[in-house]
């Protein structure tokens, strides 16, 4: 026993550094804050949150605490970017889908439009050299042979061969409607939105892009391609990862200096616990490319909303198929049986951590539960910030083409009771007349599919197509609404009339359903 009452002055030194009832480890009257094992699984919805963007680059890798690990500890692991419910239907193409892509909604996010709002984005590859997949023919390097250098001076830059694992793009059509192989080829620039450069002129990659790249993934250095979408160098999530690795270290180092270590251990487990499950969930975004060059219509897309806003795309079907119509799909690098094993060592790792931390000196409580608590608010505090912080969308060029009278679409706009009011209407003419077509409408159910509707579109379409701004949309709409099936049907017309039904009327023919929408079975 010891003189002085202290029950560890007869232990060893390396017993007092993982004995928490010696003199100094307990606070004053006795204070403990067992609870700090509280503290660090608390806050669990606001690290879901950024799961998948903490596990998208190379530093979800880093070992630091992160508040409630355990949100990472899934049994199974998406397949697919989340999705937002829309009707989305292609102008020209004829896709209907009831969801936007995940990346597409952070380029225009859908909860942001009003309800009745109209607006027209034009969206192209920032460089056409990664566009779709293909590649233009790239210049002979320094190490080409003697042979090359002289055939190569035979070509021009008009004609440079193309390298054999790349297929030839299809020249761009003016008209949408016309096939892209019946538009004559261009040499140099083209008028297409997505005009590539000149064979043989490449973009060098900046340093920010290359350390984005290595971030999102390392594999991809020796390789010409970009990863599609990866997470922004500068994005919130990397700098507080790099916030979290200091705190961790600043933490070890306080319990080394109090002889603590139980602290250092625990914090060290629960370190390598977010490191294991992070290489677990490791991921990067693959979007849909086009493999052929064949002749295809122009890839506009059209959005509409629950709440009758109308989104209108201006694209060609390479960025089509990567944001709209192709599916956003996750790819590990770890397999499935890999995963679980991770996931199993992650758990045990977690959980002694957790049992160690209760047992920590007072010194150490107070510091790592004053972390957590800083943690906890920094991630609730990034949940505030807009997604597009998180991920580099330079692969596009956005731009915003709506005409100026249809910018303030979902307000009232004159003093006129009809054509000045907002409706579904009025937003639903104006999508029309910058389409030209009204075959969308009846694909994705904008408008109840009866004969006066049916009247009303092909009238709004003659006017969209010779240009008549001014044509009474609504006003027409309450005079056509007003007739019967006999007072529209025409000689030849063998349109069998049914019962009116008033609701018919009055409603879209499909309805959006809610984001949180569960199927009447029950299944997901």
């Amino acid at each position: 026993m010891a003189d002085n009452g202290d029950p560890g002055a007869d232990r060893t030194p390396l017993q007092r550094w993982f004995s928490s009832d010696i003199e100094g480890a307990e606070g004053p009257w006795g204070w403990r804050l067992d609870v700090v094992t509280l503290l660090a699984v608390i806050g669990e919805s606001s690290v879901a949150e950024h799961a998948q963007t903490i596990t998208a680059s190379i530093f979800c890798l880093f070992p630091r605490i992160i508040p409630a690990p355990q949100a990472f500890l899934k049994p199974s692991r998406p397949v697919r970017l989340p999705e937002t419910m829309a009707k989305m239907t292609g102008v020209y193409s004829g896709v209907v889908l009831d969801t936007v892509g995940f990346f597409a909604n952070i380029i225009h996010p859908l909860d942001e439009l009003q309800p009745f709002t109209f607006k027209v984005l034009q969206i192209r590859h920032t460089d056409r050299n990664n566009a779709g997949g293909f590649e233009i023919p790239r210049v002979l390097t320094n190490g080409t042979s003697l042979i090359s250098r002289l055939r190569s001076r035979t070509h021009t830059s008009t004609d440079s061969p193309l390298s054999p694992r790349e297929i030839p793009r299809a020249p761009p059509a003016d008209n949408p409607d016309k096939p892209r192989s019946e538009t004559p080829p261009n040499t140099g620039w083209s008028n297409d939105i997505e005009a590539a450069p000149t064979p043989g002129i490449t973009k060098r990659m900046t340093f920010k892009e290359k350390m984005q790249d290595f971030a999102a993934n390392p594999t991809l250095v020796n390789t010409s391609s970009r990863p599609a979408v990866p997470a922004t160098l500068y994005s919130p999530v990397h700098v507080l990862s790099i916030f979290s690795v200091l705190l961790t270290a600043s933490i070890i180092g306080f319990a080394a200096y109090y002889q603590d270590g139980t602290a250092i251990i625990a914090v060290s487990l629960v370190s390598l616990a977010s490191s294991v499950v992070g290489f677990a969930s490791w991921w990067k975004p693959i979007l849909m490319k086009r493999s052929h060059t064949n002749a295809v219509p122009a890839g506009d897309v059209i959005i509409r909303t629950r709440e009758g806003a109308f989104l209108l795309v201006r694209c060609t079907e390479e960025v089509a198929r990567e944001l709209y119509s192709g599916t956003e799909e996750c790819e590990y690098h770890v397999s499935g049986r890999a995963y679980r094993v991770l996931m199993g060592l992650g758990t045990c790792l977690l959980m002694v951590s957790v049992i160690l931390l209760g047992n920590c000196k007072w010194n150490s409580q107070i510091f790592i539960g004053a972390s957590y608590i800083v943690l906890n608010g920094l991630y609730w505090a990034m949940g505030l910030l807009p997604k597009h912080y998180f991920w580099d969308l330079g692969r596009y060029d956005i731009k915003d083409v709506t005409p100026p009278e249809a910018r303030n679409a979902h307000g009232t706009t004159s003093e006129d009771p009809r054509e000045g009011t907002k409706s579904f209407t009025r937003t639903l003419w104006y999508a029309i007349r910058e389409t030209k077509r009204t075959a969308w409408v009846s694909r994705s159910g904008a408008a109840p599919e009866t004969i006066q509707w049916a009247k009303w579109l092909a009238e709004a379409e003659e006017a969209a197509r010779t240009e008549n701004k001014s044509w009474p949309a609504v006003a027409r709409k309450d005079e056509i609404m007003k007739m019967t099936d006999s007072d529209l049907k025409t000689p030849g017309n063998t349109r069998q009339s049914r019962p009116y039904d008033a609701a018919k009327q009055a409603a879209p023919a499909t309805q959006i359903q809610p984001s949180n929408y569960r199927p009447p079975d029950g299944t997901l």
